[in-house]
């Protein structure tokens, strides 16, 4: 599944904007869990493996063409996010944005600096598994878009 063309956001907004995902991490990632059904809302930063079933579910199973841009926007972000943290706690790392121009992902937020046997210098780019699974026509169900970014990481 292919993003939309959009003009580039400048690197600094870029960083700026990762500043504010990481100091609202536990915020956002509890906004979705209550948008999901998922008590306690800290569970998805607390237990982000714990609660990919149910997250999983509740992405796959709603209706998302229905949804307004500014819903699927803010769906996107926190998805994306929760995302970030499951690889980074499965696999080590971090999140960050790919400064490089000559690299694939530039300008976008990307799982690095994992852990073998994860090869140095692997990106994952999160976000973009978030995108696929709210915007792909058929569907793409969530479990199916993680373990295939999981096997090409190997």
């Amino acid at each position: 599944m292919t993003r939309p063309a959009y003009p580039l956001p400048t690197l600094e907004a870029r960083l700026a904007w990762l500043d504010t995902l990481r100091s609202r991490q536990r915020d956002l990632l509890g906004e979705l869990a209550r948008v999901a059904g998922i008590a306690p809302a800290s569970a998805l930063y607390d237990d982000p493996q714990g609660q990919f079933a149910r997250i999983a579910a509740f992405v796959d199973h709603t209706d998302l063409q229905a949804a307004t841009d500014d819903a699927r926007t803010w769906l996107l972000n926190r998805l994306g996010l929760y995302l970030a943290h499951w690889v980074v706690v499965r696999h080590g790392g971090h999140l960050a944005v790919q400064e490089d121009p000559r690299q694939r992902f530039y300008l976008a937020f990307v799982v690095t600096g994992m852990d073998a046997p994860v090869p140095a210098g692997a990106r994952l780019d999160p976000f973009a598994l978030a995108y696929d699974a709210i915007h792909a026509l058929p569907r793409i169900p969530l479990g199916t878009l993680l373990a295939t970014a999981e096997q090409a990481l190997a």
